[in-house]
């Protein structure tokens, strides 16, 4: 979710009476109240909602912050603003703005007066707490200024020291003004939208962000409508500024040099010498000189393209500026994630003076140190907790579930705001595992693995499952995987390795249950996971008309697979890829890919991109902990794939390439040779060589309608060659 969505969903709770013209009926789908959620279709036969009703809605509902602070003896630090919960079934999936000089997010339930601990120094603990942290984010960096670019990618941040625009920048200078976060009484939105052209983001060395994309920011609704036809990626309300001028307010301007070109430049910069500068400028529009209550400073970072538009990106406050300057693996991610709701609770949300800590690799299962050989090398693998195991061996009892920090610290909150959630029946479909604490209990019972060779492979059925490790590491007992998997907090932990960390390791978890597709009307599967991805390591889904196991039955039929993937470079490994793949009477694996639709640019019958799609930056979804929502709606002829309930991408499958009739349903996991994955600073330092993923809401209904789509904005791509 992304800042400008995050304030169009605040906007909207906010304020009730607002409609359309905010964008109140736009991505977020809240329709004003801290209760609203907008309808959603229905399957054949079932009041459940099942889907988005429209390209810009994503059916969820949203709530924002408590109307007042509970009663509570946490010792009061200022509030974090714009806090708002997606909720879905059991979970809430929380966005916030960032606090200036906080180095991690956490989100607990808020505990009783005698569980809270106050020392001393004012250091607080809280018996027996689970907190869930954001971690930081699993990025490749940019190089800013002057950094030497020694990674391969296009893209230089430029903010201090630096001709830009014919003009040097300074650091001081980066800051224009100061804009509200929130509407008010005479502001006006400024909505954010992201360039269609094809060379309007980096087309070369696979470095792109959320921010690389080249920006419009206008607060006039017809320019709006216009770039949104022109298939503009709506980023929603970045911020709002006064509707008029005076005398507390200074004019931005916007500069667009060598139009037309794939080299065109955009600036923008305050009324004074930098826009004596600028000859052809055109007023964009006013923000505050001082900053005034509700307001963050407006800053700029110049972003230098090597293959492709440059741009001057916006950004609020110290956090957005640092993360648009810097980007990469040392900053704190923006969300979390809390799952497990099974009644109205009041979750507390900390910005912190620290990161959380590593307590070790938490598993549904406890497990030694595991030393394997990669012929004369030592492949040592930390040993597994449990959630209690953790708690037990913890001082202050207390539990961190995605803590990458020291294991030392104890991180206190800086900033605090509560939050009211409750569970969401999750729409009915025809198969479907929520994980929570109604759900039956499953028994797994080894069985053939269904290839002669078996070569470290240990399958298990259930009465709701057929479960697969293939190319798993050894356990510490002979005969035994390194591996667990089973219900943790409302969802479905996964822990393994793959063996000497140097092969194509997979998971595979069937369901029993079949599915049906057909040529008339399309199959829904949705999965929900921390989707933290390289080129190595992904999740993923297998539609198949192949019984299980299905990964060895491959070769003998028609499969669909979804996965998100990182283009492996020499350096970085960041997931740019919402993949869509066809099996044809083929093998899949992580060495050996099918062919795969590209989904991010509209291409000619050539192959050669016209436009960019208006669909999401992949990787800005991803984190260790932070889980996405992949849906796809496919028949025998089309399928179209959601990302976190909003429309990216839709492709048009050749003749006799999907599978048809009965079919299998998959969800599972590719891990490939770890002990070489191109990771970030987290997973390098903790769980290079394991892996770890939570599913929830894995489920699949046959025989629904398309879902309703744009196709003026995101055309279904041409049949692939297989």
């Amino acid at each position: 979710m992304r800042l400008g969505r995050t304030l169009l969903i605040s906007a909207c709770i906010a304020a009730s009476g607002l409609s359309g013209g905010l964008g109140c009926s736009g991505k977020s789908g809240a329709n004003g109240g801290s209760g609203g959620s907008k309808p959603m279709p229905t399957e054949p036969g079932n009041d459940a909602p099942i889907g988005p009703t429209d390209p810009y809605d994503n059916g969820m509902m949203a709530v924002g912050p408590a109307a007042s602070d509970p009663t509570t003896t946490l010792p009061s630090v200022p509030h974090i603003g714009n806090v708002v919960a997606v909720l879905g079934d059991d979970s809430a999936s929380i966005t916030f703005d960032p606090v200036e000089g906080a180095l991690d997010y956490r989100v607990y339930e808020l505990p009783a007066d005698s569980d809270i601990a106050v020392g001393s120094g004012g250091a607080v603990t809280i018996k027996n707490a689970t907190y869930r942290c954001a971690g930081t984010r699993e990025s490749p960096p940019t190089y800013a200024d002057n950094e030497a670019a020694i990674g391969g990618e296009a893209i230089h941040t430029q903010v201090d020291g630096q001709m830009v625009g014919g003009y040097m920048r300074t650091l001081a200078g980066a800051t224009l003004g100061y804009v509200y976060t929130g509407p008010g009484d005479g502001l006006v939105p400024v909505y954010r939208l992201g360039e269609s052209d094809a060379n309007a983001d980096s087309t070369c060395f696979f470095g792109r962000w959320e921010e690389s994309r080249v920006k419009k920011y206008t607060t006039d609704m017809d320019e709006r409508t216009t770039l949104l036809k022109a298939a503009a990626r709506d980023d929603g309300i970045a911020f709002y500024v006064p509707g008029s001028a005076d005398a507390t307010t200074t004019t931005i301007y916007v500069d667009d040099q060598q139009a037309g070109t794939p080299n065109q430049q955009r600036f923008y910069f305050a009324d004074g010498s930098e826009a004596q500068a600028h000859s052809s400028k055109t007023a964009a529009f006013s923000v505050l000189t001082a900053q005034a209550p509700g307001t963050q400073p407006l800053m700029r970072v110049y972003y230098a393209n090597e293959c492709g538009w440059s741009h001057d990106e916006l950004a609020v406050g110290q956090e957005r500026f640092n993360r648009a300057y810097h980007q990469g693996d040392k900053l704190p991610s923006f969300r979390l994630n809390w799952s497990g709701i099974t009644q109205a609770t009041t979750l507390v949300v900390e910005a912190l003076d620290s990161a959380c800590p590593f307590q070790g690799h938490l598993s549904p299962q406890s497990f030694p140190s595991v030393t394997a050989t990669y012929g004369a090398t030592k492949i040592v693998h930390q040993p597994w907790f449990t959630i209690d195991d953790a708690r037990a061996a913890a001082k202050t009892s207390e539990v961190f579930i995605n803590g990458q920090g020291a294991a030392a610290n104890l991180p206190q909150a800086i900033a605090r705001s509560f939050i009211s959630v409750m569970p969401v029946p999750h729409p009915k479909m025809d198969f479907l595992a929520t994980f929570g604490p109604d759900s039956p209990q499953e028994t797994f019972m080894p069985v053939a693995c269904g290839d002669g060779m078996c070569y470290q492979t240990w399958r298990q059925q259930s009465q709701t499952w057929d479960q697969m490790f293939i190319n798993a590491e050894t356990g510490p007992d002979m005969g035994t995987g390194l591996y667990a998997t089973g219900p943790v907090l409302g969802e479905w932990w996964l822990s393994y390795a793959d063996v000497s960390s140097d092969t194509n390791g997979k998971y595979r978890l069937t369901a029993n249950q079949k599915a049906t597709m057909s040529d008339s009307n399309f199959l829904h599967v949705t999965m929900e996971v921390d989707a933290y991805a390289t080129d190595r390591r992904y999740p993923q889904i297998l539609i198949s008309d192949q019984d299980a196991p299905v990964q060895y039955n491959l070769a003998s039929g028609h499969t669909i697979i979804v996965q998100p993937r990182a283009v492996i470079n020499t350096s970085i490994d960041y997931p740019d890829n919402y993949e869509l793949q066809l099996c044809k009477l083929r093998t899949w694996d992580v060495n050996n890919q099918c062919p795969v639709y590209d989904l991010y640019h509209v291409l000619d019958s050539t192959g050669k991109p016209t436009r960019l799609n208006p669909n999401d930056e992949f990787g800005e979804h991803t984190s260790a902990e932070h889980r996405v929502l992949f849906d796809i709606y496919t028949s025998t002829k089309r399928a179209y794939l959601f990302l976190d309930g909003a429309p990216y991408g839709c492709a048009n499958l050749p003749d006799g390439a999907a599978p048809t009739g009965s079919v299998t349903v998959t969800w599972g996991d590719a891990l490939y040779h770890s002990g070489v994955d191109h990771t970030f600073a987290f997973h390098t330092a903790h769980m290079l060589i394991e892996q770890s993923r939570h599913f929830d809401n894995l489920g699949f209904s046959s025989g629904v309608s398309a879902p309703t789509w744009d196709e003026t904005r995101l055309p279904c791509a041409a049949p692939i060659s297989l």
